[in-house]
């Protein structure tokens, strides 16, 4: 079988900053970070039991530099191609999950509250919260994609879906 060459029509790269999601990475790395300089400054532990240094330099090194730094280089790419949708989360998955377009269904653009699952048109919205992309499978099956910029992804995924 031969492959068909493809090429790129729509791209975009999201952060997920999320101030939620800073503050928990963020409390245990700035207190593992105040542990370990009252540690070098002051010579003795901070608090009442003392914790082996080997513990706390393992934990410093997981929450205090891995953690933050995993959160810090994390992004969300979403590629619309000529033979489907690529979507990748980096730097936690090695390659892309292609979703084919032959199992698309519909392609539409909806208010979907993270919560409760439930959707509602873009119009009637009256809550603060952003439009996604919602992909109908032939399999019944519903895939949310979320994007800064939902009607320029539909529009490409439309206008590739119609060129497959």
């Amino acid at each position: 079988m031969e492959q068909r060459e493809t090429y790129l029509i729509y791209r975009e790269v999201q952060d997920l900053r999320n101030n939620f999601f800073l503050v928990t990475v963020l409390y245990p790395a700035l207190l593992l970070w105040y542990i370990h300089i009252h540690i070098l400054v002051f010579g003795k532990p901070v608090g009442i039991q003392n914790v082996p240094s080997t513990y706390l330099f393992m934990l410093w090194v997981i929450f205090g530099l891995f953690f933050p730094l995993i959160y810090y280089r994390t992004k969300h790419i979403t590629e619309v191609r000529s033979d489907g949708i690529y979507i990748r989360l980096v730097p936690l998955s090695l390659s892309f999950k292609k979703i084919p377009f032959y199992i698309l269904e519909e392609c539409k653009i909806k208010v979907c509250d993270p919560l409760t699952g439930e959707e509602s048109d873009v119009s009637q919205s009256s809550k603060k919260v952003s439009p996604v992309v919602i992909l109908k499978l032939i399999s019944g099956e519903r895939m949310i994609i979320s994007s800064s910029k939902p009607e320029e992804l539909c529009s490409a995924i439309r206008q590739a879906a119609a060129q497959y």
